[in-house]
């Protein structure tokens, strides 16, 4: 009787601790490349977000790479001036962004402004389609790159804690009923 009490004692801890970081930050492993012929834009890293991803949240931070041909460089998010997805525009004037990533699609036509290298790059959502855009010569030239995007939540350390506790709580449980 006391192995049982403690396995639920055990779950129960295991509960609470999974339940205090429901609307903690997100983090989201993502990954984009071209879709059109001739033109190679690859990216891959890490994003945050304020929220969990069912509602659009601000992005705050991303790390990874990046690289179109020309430019290849570490990923650094151009924060936003105002936050809550309010459109906002780059230093340059070149690029409207509101760093917004949540819901469905996931993400909107303002995107999300980040520095590759030397590159300021804007990932965004528009028409159906997923795209890259990458200004040139002092806004002279640009590319519009379609790409297809992925990003998926990082589990929690205590999503995996309780999926390691149910674990061995079936675990448990079938060995006690074979040892009967």
């Amino acid at each position: 009787m006391n192995t049982i009490q403690g396995l639920l004692a055990a779950a129960t801890a295991t509960f609470a601790l999974a339940s205090t970081s429901v609307h903690a930050a997100t983090v989201w492993d993502f990954s984009f490349s071209d879709v059109a012929n001739g033109h190679t834009v690859t990216g891959t890293g890490s994003f945050t977000t304020t929220g969990d991803g069912s509602t659009p949240s601000d992005v705050t931070a991303i790390t990874g790479t990046y690289s179109d041909g020309t430019t290849t460089g570490a990923l650094t998010l151009i924060p936003v001036t105002t936050p809550g997805g309010v459109q906002n525009t780059s230093a340059d004037g070149h690029y409207w962004y509101d760093n917004v990533y949540g819901g469905t699609p996931g993400l909107d036509t303002n995107g999300i402004l980040f520095d590759a290298g030397s590159q300021e790059v804007n990932l965004y959502y528009q028409n159906g389609t997923f795209n890259i855009v990458t200004i040139y010569n002092n806004g002279a030239s640009f590319d519009i790159t379609p790409v297809n995007f992925t990003a998926a939540a990082v589990p929690e350390p205590a999503s995996i804690a309780m999926l390691l506790a149910g674990l061995g709580a079936l675990g448990f449980a079938s060995r006690r009923k074979t040892q009967r």
